[in-house]
């Protein structure tokens, strides 16, 4: 718990650091003059072996410097800002001290700052007829006599969940020039982009936050989740790209890169979640941009309809079930907030298209993608019949929220037939000596896709509060974590949760799934105490 109070405040003085201001606050009228330093630098040179050092008594600084040589010189001007607070704390002024100065004198001046914090000291040389030279300044969090931090008490699936989000924090989190997420640890160089995620990566961890953001609620550990918001909207943000007159997210966060809407769909989801759980209409107006992608560009009626895959940087002519099915989540999700008509109309649009077009009658689950058919591409035509569990895993949740939303009972029957077919299929028979329990447990594949299958078993769930699913997934990742499948370096061998297999390399794609879902596990066991 220690390591991620560590962690944490590490990345929120890297974010903060991307907004340091071009000076301080000075104590007299002359600041505006010279905001930029041009005419001061002109008339008087700044100080030189300028340098910021901590001593051993609390929230003391020792600031070091040389004068410049100018028989002109009168004063310097040492401030101190704190720029940890300086995106919440509108009101805080600066504290300024001005000093006499001599000509190449070697000064040094114990700063007495009021409180803990990271903060950016300043030294400014003043001439004799008020000209200020260029700053000179450095960043420094004082010495603070170490304390006994009390242990967390938080609940056991939480601890766990809390555990596994700040060793990713830590490991892939803010590595590269930009606020996002890394795709692999460890990070051996050469890697494309920085070494940064793609979309679908950082939209994994966003993911992982926005669950533990939900988990947290009520917990030593809210605020610390809460306090995170900013540094990951704008990680999420960077990625968020106007090209050829549409604005959606990219692969990567520049104009020309490759384009997908099932990529947007999940940011789309996670950003509805965050809205839900802090009520941030910004969260809700990237949601509704996504949907407004979704429904004016990916939707036509190729296939006789459906959502297609790629945007850029050339357009699919298939019509996929991993675009499709979520479109017909975030309809409805977009419709419990809102309750516009248009975003469950089209939910049950994209839905019926589902089990008309891509759905297998013979085990209820769902294939890949349909393309055009030859004679009339606004007919379906072949279908790819790959079933992956996370194209079977959303019409279960969606069939299950349109449920919710108007009773129906043929949403229900068809939701309790496709979450039998995907158990049968995704998960398998298993005994844990770790647990000592035999149980069906996750069968080994992709994490990521599994975990947005298990997001219809949590929907199911909290219909009919039958732990039949849940139970598999909650002994799934209780063994995982108990077993081998647990590295000495907190993260989980993601391909086979059952243990026995060796790593050397994980990718937050799966890593953040596999977060998520511990986490959704921690709301349950939250909601059940």
């Amino acid at each position: 718990n220690k390591q991620f109070i560590y962690y944490f405040h590490i990345y929120e003085l890297f974010v903060y650091s991307l907004f340091s201001l071009l000076m301080l606050s000075a104590c007299s009228d002359a600041d505006d003059v010279v905001a930029d330093g041009a005419l001061a630098g002109d008339n008087i040179s700044p100080v030189s072996s300028f340098s910021v050092e901590t001593t051993n008594a609390d929230n003391e600084l020792l600031v070091k410097w040389v004068n410049p040589i100018n028989r002109d010189l009168d004063m310097v001007e040492i401030s101190y800002r704190d720029v940890s607070e300086e995106l919440t704390r509108a009101s805080f002024s600066p504290g300024c001290i001005t000093l006499p100065a001599q000509s190449g004198e070697e000064c040094e001046y114990l700063l007495t700052v009021p409180y803990f914090s990271l903060y950016e000291v300043s030294a400014v040389a003043i001439s004799k007829s008020g000209q200020r030279s260029v700053i000179e300044s450095k960043r420094l969090t004082p010495y603070r006599e170490e304390e006994e931090v009390p242990e967390l008490q938080l609940p056991a699936m939480l601890n766990r969940a809390h555990s596994y989000m700040t060793t990713l924090i830590g490991l892939y989190f803010g590595k590269s020039s930009r606020s996002c997420w890394r795709t692999w640890y460890p990070y051996n160089g050469g890697a494309y982009w920085d070494g940064d995620a793609l979309v679908w990566g950082q939209g994994s961890g966003l993911s992982a936050f926005v669950a533990m953001r939900e988990a947290s609620k009520q917990s030593e550990v809210e605020n610390l989740y809460a306090a995170m918001d900013e540094m990951m909207f704008k990680g999420i943000q960077y990625f968020f790209q106007n090209d050829q007159g549409k604005s959606a997210y990219s692969c990567y966060p520049a104009r020309g890169n490759e384009r997908y809407y099932d990529d947007n769909v999940w940011i789309g989801l996670d950003m509805v979640d965050w809205y839900t759980e802090t009520e941030d209409r910004r969260f809700l107006t990237q949601a509704e941009a996504v949907w407004n992608y979704l429904i004016d560009y990916g939707w036509d009626e190729t296939c006789g309809g459906g959502i297609h895959w790629r945007e850029l940087n050339s357009h699919t002519t298939s019509k996929h079930s991993c675009s499709t099915a979520p479109t017909a989540v975030l309809g409805c999700k977009l419709y419990q907030v809102t309750g516009r008509q248009t975003y469950l109309d089209w939910a049950i649009k994209c839905y019926n298209y589902m089990l008309d077009n891509l759905q297998d009658p013979s085990d209820h689950l769902f294939y890949d993608n349909v393309r055009p058919n030859a004679s009339d591409p606004n007919l379906p035509g072949d279908v790819e019949k790959n079933k992956y569990s996370y194209n079977s895993g959303q019409p279960l949740q969606a069939a299950c929220m349109l449920y919710k939303i108007t009773n129906e009972q043929k949403y229900l029957n068809e939701a309790y037939a496709i979450a039998a077919s995907c158990h049968d299929k995704w998960f398998m028979p298993y005994r844990s000596k770790d647990l000592n329990l035999t149980f069906n447990i996750l069968a080994p594949g992709h994490a990521w896709f599994n975990t947005i299958m298990c997001r219809g078993f949590f929907e199911l769930y909290s219909i009919d509060n039958d732990r039949k699913y849940i139970d598999d997934i909650e002994k799934t990742m209780l063994h995982a974590w108990e077993s081998s499948c647990h590295q000495s370096n907190n993260l989980l061998n993601d391909d086979d949760l059952r243990g026995g297999t060796s790593k050397n390399s994980w990718e937050i794609l799966q890593q953040g799934a596999l977060v998520e879902l511990f986490a959704r596990l921690a709301v349950l066991e939250r909601e059940n105490r």
